[in-house]
């Protein structure tokens, strides 16, 4: 008798998502979805289940609606980012496309989503990205220990770039598009240093930086700041002493940054070996 052929591996096979939702029907049909493209799915009807839940299990990402009876979900990212707790990527899920609402997700380094008639088609890829956004991380973590630099752009070219020229340095480095993702990251490899340009929408320079010297388990974690929108002296000077009166940036440079530069500016300003 033949072989039965093997089944093929599913795109996240593996993986854990938690579903919070009050509504058993969105967490059905989430669920369903997700066990369709491999992932492994926890559900919570509340915001303290999802918050017990989330610890116990350690999940790669957190599906979260915001209107709970309980904790609503804003809390429930806001007790997420305790450094107790493993850093985890949420996405939030809401019917309010309120801009106050889309402010305080960005905040809070959570991904918004619109709930809708085609919340799996707006949803799929989100989560697609943030879980290989995820994978990428493990795969740097199995490399030989040199400095890391979370260099963050949201010019494509810049990053790939720079990434070549710093690896080329003898660094290991990983990149992020947004303040955002840039803080997720930050929380999750926790790296010598960071490199980030200031104007950047999905979370800029400034909320960024607020974010990792406001949490205890980055705030150690020195900051160059890179920006080409303010290239005058007489801009550049107010935003320059800001930064450095509140200790958040260690340096602050003006693009287009050479290499050169940018390498002494990380070893005298960041501690960084290169």
């Amino acid at each position: 008798m033949a072989a039965l052929a093997a089944s093929p591996k599913l795109p996240f096979e593996g993986k854990t998502v938690l579903v919070a939702d009050d509504d058993p029907v969105i967490r059905e049909y989430l669920s369903a979805q997700c066990k369709k493209i491999g992932l492994r799915v926890e559900t919570a009807a509340d915001g303290l289940r999802a918050i017990l839940t989330a610890s116990k299990v350690e999940p790669d990402l957190l599906i979260l609606d915001l209107h709970l009876p309980d904790v609503e979900g804003f809390r429930v990212c806001e007790r997420l980012t305790d450094p107790k707790f493993e850093p985890l990527p949420v996405v939030i899920l809401t019917a309010d496309s309120g801009e106050e609402t889309k402010r305080r997700c960005e905040e809070l380094g959570a991904t918004y989503v619109q709930k809708g008639g085609r919340l799996w088609d707006e949803l799929k890829p989100v989560m697609q990205h943030i879980l290989a956004a995820a994978d990428e991380v493990v795969d740097k973590k199995v490399e030989t220990a040199r400095p890391k630099i979370l260099l963050v752009d949201d010019d494509a070219v810049v990053l790939k770039e720079l990434t070549s020229r710093l690896q080329k340095s003898g660094l290991d480095v990983v990149t992020a598009s947004s303040g955002m993702q840039a803080f997720w990251l930050a929380l999750k490899i926790k790296p010598d240093a960071v490199v980030t340009d200031y104007y950047m929408p999905g979370g800029d320079g400034h909320y960024l930086l607020s974010r990792i010297k406001s949490t205890p388990a980055t705030m150690r974690i020195p900051v160059v700041v890179c920006s080409g929108k303010i290239s005058n002296a007489r801009d550049r000077a107010p935003v320059e002493r800001q930064l450095r009166g509140r200790g958040e940036a260690a340096d602050f440079l003006t693009k287009p940054v050479s290499v050169e530069r940018l390498l002494d500016s990380l070893r005298r300003n960041a501690g960084v070996s290169v």
